[in-house]
């Protein structure tokens, strides 16, 4: 069985759906997203939760503009699905005495309040021990020391990939889990793409393009069907703990033994601790969390806060990948969340592999690629995905 489609999605994480809201938005009917799994399968359910403008990459002048996209983005999505993306208060603890450490920090939040402009949820302030504890009572042994005060926002990142998945599928978009897409061939005025169910079947579909965001499998289906790759990209591993709820009220950003920054947050009941940063070369089918990994969050948890956790006490521990352009001479937490793609062209349309990219910016990256898609094919429709009445409503 043959099928004719404008546009193919290849990836049910939150970019995949997010092209695919996108694109039915403009008008664009018969769109087809596959997915060889559930959705949010991968890395869009295992993330921090967090939807935020990404204070520490402030300390990089390049990653400005990411910060500031990011914290309009929050405020978007604050608005459009509120039932799934809240505010949330994040406490900074710093010790009396450095003072440095204390003046960067304020001017790092200063900064943070100056770039959301309209979009500020609250100031950031300076809070008393006595404030802190009744927040988050894990602070109890930092008597000396200061509490920042700033806000974000967080989410159910699983459920809202499902929420912009129903709502493309209102305006007639088509999802197709448990369906993988294994072969492409240039057929010049086409794309001729081969798609298997979970029973067996097949299905040949002809594309005039072809979005690929299939994250940490992306280059690997590339290759895969002999198609040049447009970036090196590599994979960062980050792992979390999952606890029982430990009475915290706002959020905590720690660092931890190496120095990196890492979250304590109150979450569905429980308390979530995250995240790693560790190269990744393993089966990205097959993503574990190691002994070393729990006992590094562990070890971090007991130099910020003074308190031993022990390794029974988690309740559940999982794992993601980030799928990032590699950057050389950088480490991987310094690598740039910014996403990038590359397109590889024939007569009438293209294939796009996207990399990269952040939860809280992915429904700005989809418009991107909504952009290029259209001015393609001729289309002058703009996105409509920062309307409410484009979103469906929560049930």
């Amino acid at each position: 069985m043959k099928e004719k489609t404008p546009v193919v999605i290849l990836g049910g994480g939150i970019h995949g759906v997010g092209v695919l809201h996108d694109l039915c938005s403009r008008g664009y009917s018969d769109v087809s997203l596959f997915e060889k799994g559930e959705l949010a399968n991968g890395t869009s359910s295992q993330s921090t939760k967090l939807i935020h403008g990404g204070l520490r990459y402030l300390e990089r002048p390049s990653q400005i503009p990411l910060v500031y996209e990011c914290l309009h983005e929050r405020s978007l999505l604050l608005n459009l699905v509120p039932d799934l993306v809240k505010p949330i208060e994040l406490l900074i603890p710093v010790h009396q005495k450095k003072l440095v450490e204390l003046l960067k920090i304020k001017i790092g939040l200063s900064m943070y309040d100056f770039l959301a402009g309209r979009s500020l949820i609250a100031k950031h302030k300076v809070l008393s021990f006595e404030e802190a504890y009744e927040r988050a009572p894990l602070l109890k042994n930092k008597t000396d020391y200061r509490f920042y005060s700033y806000w974000d926002a967080q989410t159910d990142d699983k459920e809202l990939v499902k929420r912009v998945a129903e709502s493309a599928r209102n305006l007639g978009g088509k999802v197709h889990e448990f369906s993988e897409v294994f072969s492409i061939k240039d057929q010049k005025n086409h794309w001729e793409l081969k798609i298997r169910d979970s029973k067996g079947r097949e299905t040949h579909v002809e594309a005039s393009y072809v979005i690929n965001c299939l994250g940490p499998w992306a280059n690997d289906f590339l290759k895969n069907n002999n198609f040049s790759v447009p970036y090196k990209a590599e994979n960062n591993k980050g792992v979390h703990l999952l606890f029982e709820d430990l009475g915290l009220q706002s959020g905590l950003l720690l660092k931890a033994v190496d120095q990196r920054i890492f979250f304590v947050l109150p979450w569905n009941g429980k308390t979530l601790v995250g995240t790693t940063e560790k190269f990744f070369d393993g089966n990205q089918n097959h993503v574990t969390t190691s002994l070393a990994e729990k006992e590094y969050l562990l070890d971090s948890l007991y130099q910020s806060l003074g308190i031993s956790f022990a390794e029974k006490k988690i309740l559940r521990s999982f794992a993601g990948l980030r799928w990032l352009v590699v950057e050389e001479g950088r480490s991987l937490s310094r690598t740039s969340r910014e996403s990038a793609w590359g397109t590889q062209k024939n007569q009438n349309g293209f294939v796009l592999t996207l990399y990269g990219g952040k939860l809280t910016s992915y429904r700005k990256l989809c418009e991107k690629i909504g952009n290029l898609v259209s001015k393609s094919a001729g289309v002058s429709a703009p996105t409509k995905t920062h309307l409410r009445e484009f979103w469906k409503a929560p049930a």
